[in-house]
């Protein structure tokens, strides 16, 4: 609990978690950008800023993130 008092979640546009939410289902780039109508370089440009603001490296490690801090 302290630890979430330290260090805020990082704040994530409803798009980002959109595309987290359907990366942590297991949906390719395509699959994504299909269910959100966008192109895959949308998707890509979306999923850069997720790493970013989530301090990772892969997309395993970013849904891992966001399920412990409650983003998705």
């Amino acid at each position: 609990m302290l630890k979430g008092l330290r260090s805020p979640p990082p704040r994530l546009t409803d798009r980002e978690i959109d595309v987290l939410g359907l990366l942590a289902t297991g949906s390719a780039n395509k699959e994504i950008a299909r269910a959100l109508f966008v192109t895959e370089a949308t998707v890509k440009s979306h999923l850069v800023h997720i790493f970013t603001k989530l301090g990772v490296d892969s997309r395993s490690r970013a849904i891992h993130v966001a399920q412990e801090t409650g983003l998705i």
